[in-house]
């Protein structure tokens, strides 16, 4: 079934004032640890704003024009029709963002394939070890950035957000670059998902290098972007920062530790001097305590069902979750299967008060009706009553 883009708004104008007020109030006793039910939200991208607007992805892309009003009408859509306790809408100004996912392999030199009816996704480079690490070697940062796809998207968002309202408030262009997804994901994206893998196994050497440098200029990359889009921001390093690394679900602890674990040290020092989050996707618990005691996470973002998110969050008392829902399963499952699922997480021995939260992510087949259940279903089992005896 898909998404119900005509359909009306699930709530009136006084219950969604009734609404916001409660969500603000959630989120600040959420931040006081005093929270009586865990928080539900909901996210999207590009896939359903190019639906609600009616462009392909190819012209979201290429087209300034596409890219900012299938921001601005897919935000505006997504906030009055997904019921969740997302803090509400409209902000004081409405954010756009450079959507372009293969940004960083872009800077690496590799070729990007923007397809018409799907997300873009970068070819490898098919370079010899030696030429590899010398091309990466030779990048010129700032220079790289300057000519990217991303930079002059960009400047023409810019343009035309300038002086543009947008129901009633300001629009304004978020300044890409300020992250990575993550320097093994990127890394065996440049690489080769496949090679790398041989590569750590095969010529250690060669992998320890090519990490150490891809880091290096990942870290160049992150300045090269705030100086040509935020000259006036406070130099690095950062209050607070996260990012992703999905591929660490492939690797075993002991590789994280020997080959990723030093670069992500760099990386983080780099980056923040107080808090460090972390977006895992899949199978990646082998790398939780790591994480915890040698890296210093402390806030895990997308862990599903598939683990137990209460035995981690009292063996490592200063961790929280950003746990996930099954986004499939809430796209087609039926609504027995999504209660089972939605329960199933909100054990509990995972609803601790300020520790612990769900997002689901609404795909563009996602029907609004099971939206609405994974909601309310959420609402209902995340209900924090009493303490939860410990083992």
């Amino acid at each position: 079934m898909p998404p119900l883009i005509d359909a009306p708004d699930p709530l009136t104008t006084s219950e969604r004032r009734q609404h916001a007020e409660q969500v603000s109030a959630l989120w600040q006793a959420y931040a006081r640890r005093e929270n009586t039910r865990v928080p539900i939200t909901f996210a999207s991208d590009d896939q359903l704003w190019i639906k609600v607007v009616g462009c392909s992805f190819g012209e979201f892309y290429r087209e300034p024009e596409q890219h900012l009003w299938a921001q601005l009408k897919g935000r505006k859509w997504f906030i009055e029709h997904v019921i969740s306790d997302t803090p509400p809408y409209p902000p004081e100004k409405w954010p756009v963002a450079v959507q372009l996912w293969m940004e960083e392999n872009e800077f690496f030199g590799c070729e990007v394939v923007y397809q018409e009816d799907n997300y873009a996704w970068g070819m490898p480079l098919q370079l010899s070890k030696p030429d590899l690490l010398r091309q990466l070697a030779d990048i010129d940062a700032e220079q790289r950035v300057r000519i990217s796809r991303a930079y002059h998207l960009y400047q023409e968002l810019n343009a035309l957000a300038g002086g543009l309202q947008f129901e009633e408030h300001a629009v304004q262009v978020v300044p890409p670059g300020q992250g990575t997804h993550g320097i093994f994901t990127k890394a065996a994206e440049v690489r080769g998902l496949e090679q790398l893998c041989l590569d750590l196994v095969e010529d250690p050497d060669f992998a320890h290098e090519y990490l150490r440098l891809f880091t290096k200029k990942q870290i160049e990359r992150i300045r090269a972007w705030r100086k040509l889009t935020q000259p006036d921001a406070p130099p690095l390093p950062l209050a607070g920062w996260s990012c992703p690394d999905d591929s660490l679900q492939l690797l075993s602890a002991a590789q994280y530790k020997e080959f990723v674990l030093p670069c992500h040290q760099q990386l983080f020092s780099a980056m923040t001097s107080g808090h460090r989050g972390m977006h895992l996707c899949g199978y990646a618990s082998q790398h939780y305590v790591n994480l915890y005691n040698d890296l210093g996470i402390r806030t895990l973002d997308g862990p599903g069902g598939f683990i137990d998110h209460g035995d981690y969050l009292r063996s490592l008392p200063e961790l929280s979750f950003n746990a996930q829902f099954d986004h499939p399963l809430v796209t087609s499952g039926s609504p027995a299967e999504i209660q089972a699922m939605v329960r199933g997480m909100l054990t509990p021995r995972a609803c601790i008060p300020g520790r612990f939260n769900v997002v689901g992510f609404v795909e563009r087949d996602t029907p609004l009706e099971n939206i609405r259940i994974c909601y309310e279903s959420g609402a209902a089992a995340g209900q924090i009553n009493q303490p939860v005896e410990e083992d």
